[in-house]
């Protein structure tokens, strides 16, 4: 199912396709959408119509496929067994390479040239896709010790562990992985984003939970949201984070208080917060900083225009009332700055 979430407020369906298998996960390749069902098929579609959803690309295995995981046009998937698919095109999906699992993995990750694999009661395992026809094993973590949930990798090359009772925080270390944090969670921690010096964790009937990982010595829980039924994914798309569920809830929250900050980024001098004047305004407001261009979104989180900073935003005459976010698209350090309209 295609869903239309302009609005958050009122989310619409504009289309859907049938599959032979029900799809246990989903992720973008580019213009089309990789889908892996329970009838050991990997599927791409094409969704540009999505009142006419078409199957564009499939691949039948005799093993299971439960998660998958888009790098590039390469497809990474678990199941019966980790394996690697090139998409390109695809129309042509082709088996590229497998690696066979102890179990399942209900969270895959992948940051070259390591695919991170939560396999449940077996903890977690590291495969080496350097030679992504021959991929081999790192090595395995945790086993028996932690049940393994959700995984996550940054852009620091922090690994992200999720389990049914904390949140762990290790980094690689020659041929093993070494601690360097943990935050004990309320509930179990069934996935994972990590954007900056903030953590975003699904943490099952407890709901949304924030923290600020910017020391993983000192794990501190900045924000939380308790719904009322399990949340089980989340996906981050700044300012909004949107959470799924049980029940087929799909539940979407404003984080545009947690900006995409490092805490290295802050302690650099020559970066500062944006220095916007007057506010509030009526007409035209200047934003000076350095040098870049910045996306201005509304409350609900729809980009409403981009500009160029230092300069001055001029909304549109139809514009309401109302707090706006002027975020940098490329000045590292310069975090999400704030200005009220009012007409």
């Amino acid at each position: 199912m295609v869903l239309d979430i302009a609005n958050p407020a009122s989310i619409s369906s504009p289309g859907y396709r049938f599959l032979p298998g029900e799809a246990t996960c989903i992720d973008i390749i580019g213009d089309y959408v990789a889908i892996a069902c329970d009838d050991n098929a990997l599927r791409i579609l094409d969704a540009a119509d999505p009142s006419d959803i078409l199957t564009v690309g499939e691949y039948s295995g005799t093993f299971g496929i439960a998660e998958c995981f888009v790098s590039g046009d390469t497809v990474f998937t678990t199941g019966g067994r980790f394996a690697l698919f090139s998409a390109n095109p695809p129309s042509d999906i082709s088996l590229m390479g497998e690696y066979s699992t102890v179990f399942a993995a209900e969270d895959i990750f992948v940051k070259h040239p390591y695919a991170y694999l939560a396999e449940n009661n077996y903890g977690l395992s590291i495969i080496d896709i350097s030679d992504p026809a021959s991929p081999v094993s790192f090595g395995r973590f945790f086993g028996l010790e932690e049940y393994v949930r959700s995984v996550f990798v940054d852009r620091r090359d922090r690994i992200y562990i999720g389990t049914n009772n904390e949140l762990m925080i290790y980094r690689m270390n020659g041929d093993s992985i070494e601690h360097l944090g943990s935050w004990t969670s309320p509930a179990a921690v069934r996935d994972i984003e990590v954007d900056g010096r903030y953590a975003f964790l699904a943490c099952g009937n407890s709901g949304l939970r924030i923290l600020d990982v910017s020391s993983p010595a000192s794990i501190s829980e900045v924000g939380y949201y308790v719904l009322g039924s399990e949340m089980t994914a989340i996906h981050l798309d700044y300012p909004r984070i949107w959470l799924v569920g049980l029940w087929a809830r799909i539940n979407c929250f404003d984080v545009s208080a947690f900006a995409n900050i490092d805490e290295e980024d802050i302690s650099k001098p020559e970066k500062s917060s944006l220095n916007i004047f007057p506010s509030p305004f009526n007409a035209e407001c200047r934003i000076d900083g350095s040098s870049c261009r910045a996306l201005v979104y509304d409350v609900f989180g729809s980009q409403v225009d981009e500009i160029g900073i230092p300069g001055t935003w001029r909304p549109e005459e139809n514009s309401p009332s109302g707090l706006y976010l002027i975020r940098p698209l490329s000045a590292e350090g310069i975090s999400t700055g704030r200005v009220l309209l009012m007409r």
